[in-house]
């Protein structure tokens, strides 16, 4: 059997067209979508970047594996085999086009073949990552293999893609969809962060959030192009007759909703994500499964197609039944944790998601309990109008939370007592230093960071007073 993975990172799922976005940003993925099987409630169990795909790998959520941001290597907590090593020890070839490993050292358990590009974390473009993808399938192709392949593009800054898709996507075209911005505008911390993001990312502080749109479309469709020439290239040597081709994200994105941009939260846009399976003759082309599944189930999933046995002390639940028997998926509700800008812990079941804000960070219109309805206004907190919705999910979640941790602590509450990592990000730092009174006026962020940074806090701001080391250079 053969399996090969794709992964577009920071991709939000309502940007592709088989997804309802009007815009013409995934002809490729749109027609492995025709071809394959489509899930509408995909989401990520934890937010950003490495506690999901330790998630995807190991099959376990954030608050088992002591992954929830950039804790680095100390903070995983090992179990069970990963997928890679599983299907490495049963004879498989195993090979990832990545460069996730220099953040993510854990990761790398059972990959025969690393090939990272660019050399660093994020590096690379995505024609490179196709053409290794396609060198290692060359050589590798006749064997059992599980191959992971990683774009990230559309991930920031918005600079990645050549002028010919740029072009396609016209910055006037978004103005009608973007975002009004008015939860940024209103904090002079997040307007800062916000200048200071784009400053460094685009080389433009006051980009509108219709260009940011536009440029991030161009890289979806970018990747896009790059997914195509993979396709076509396994069709065209006939592994595409035999494989499993998985299309996914580890996360979405934001662009202003809320107060939100990039990835800081566990929000609708961030959390829910695109997926696709396609395994010609065996799932059925062009079909669809509505119920919720996470990116932790893919390795259950995996390894019951392949025939080889689960692990048992895993959070994943094998979701083929619902591909080739039509049975329901193996939730009823999903839970997303963040520990970013702000820390987070969202429920969605049916059409409402609950989110329970643990720390809210440097933002101020955010309630500790909040309510939305995911097929209305997503910038709109509903739970002073169903209290009743409120009170019956907060039990649900309070219930799940309980059954999770078997008497232990909360990890997501305790990282929270530190904030999170974006608290240490240049970006941050640089807003703080703008708005020292603000942030000193914000209780609970001034507490947060003292206990984050200690006594060198006291010294920002204090007439004169030399900056102390671990904040000198951060916001230049």
């Amino acid at each position: 059997m053969k399996v090969v993975f794709i992964s577009l990172d920071t991709a939000r799922v309502d940007h592709f067209g088989c997804y309802g976005h009007p815009f013409d940003t995934s002809p490729n993925v749109d027609k492995v979508a025709g071809q394959g099987v489509q899930f509408q409630r995909c989401y990520a169990s934890d937010v950003p970047t490495p506690p999901e795909y330790t998630a995807i790998f190991s099959g376990r959520l954030g608050i088992h594996t002591g992954i929830f941001g950039f804790e680095g290597q100390g903070a995983y907590h090992p179990g069970p085999p990963m997928l890679q090593e599983i299907l490495a020890r049963a004879g498989w070839r195993t090979g990832a086009i990545s460069n996730l490993f220099y953040t993510c050292p854990w990761l790398m358990r059972g990959w025969q073949d690393i090939t990272p590009p660019g050399l660093r974390f994020q590096g690379g473009t995505a024609p490179e990552v196709t053409d290794e993808a396609i060198r290692w399938l060359k050589n590798h192709g006749e064997n059992d293999l599980f191959l992971f392949v990683h774009y990230w593009e559309p991930h920031q800054p918005y600079v990645k893609a050549p002028e010919n898709h740029r072009k396609l996507f016209p910055t006037n075209s978004y103005k009608r969809i973007a975002p009004d911005m008015r939860f940024i505008n209103t904090n002079p911390i997040m307007k800062t962060f916000y200048e200071y993001y784009h400053a460094k990312g685009e080389g433009d502080p006051k980009m509108p959030s219709e260009e940011v749109l536009a440029r991030y479309d161009s890289q979806i469709h970018f990747a896009d192009q790059e997914v195509g020439r993979l396709v076509d290239y396994l069709d065209q040597s006939g592994l595409g007759d035999e494989a499993l081709l998985i299309v996914t994200s580890d996360h979405g994105e934001a662009f202003g909703e809320y107060g939100f941009i990039d990835h800081y939260t566990c929000y609708e846009s961030i959390s829910h994500v695109p997926l696709i399976l396609r395994l010609p003759g065996k799932f059925p082309a062009g079909s669809s499964v509505d119920g919720f599944i996470y990116g932790a189930d893919l390795m259950p999933t995996i390894l019951d197609l392949a025939g080889v046995d689960i692990p048992s002390a895993i959070d994943g639940e094998s979701f083929l039944p619902a591909i080739l028997e039509g049975k329901s998926t193996p939730r009823d509700f999903i839970v997303t944790d963040c520990n970013a800008l702000v820390t987070q812990r969202m429920m969605v079941r049916n059409q409402w998601a609950l989110v329970h804000t643990i720390h809210p960070g440097p933002q101020t219109h955010i309630k500790p309990y909040e309510l939305f309805d995911l097929k209305g206004d997503l910038e709109s907190d509903l739970s002073g109008e169903h209290p009743k919705k409120l009170q019956e999910m907060q039990a649900e979640l309070a219930g799940w939370l309980a059954a999770q941790l078997g008497g232990g602590p909360d990890p997501l509450q305790q990282a929270a007592q530190q904030g999170g990592w974006m608290l240490s990000h240049p970006a941050f730092i640089h807003s703080m230093l703008a708005h020292l009174d603000l942030v000193r006026g914000n209780k609970l962020l001034w507490e947060t960071l003292r206990r984050r940074y200690g006594p060198g806090l006291e010294l920002l701001g204090s007439g004169g007073a030399q900056e102390p080391e671990w904040a000198r250079g951060m916001a230049k």
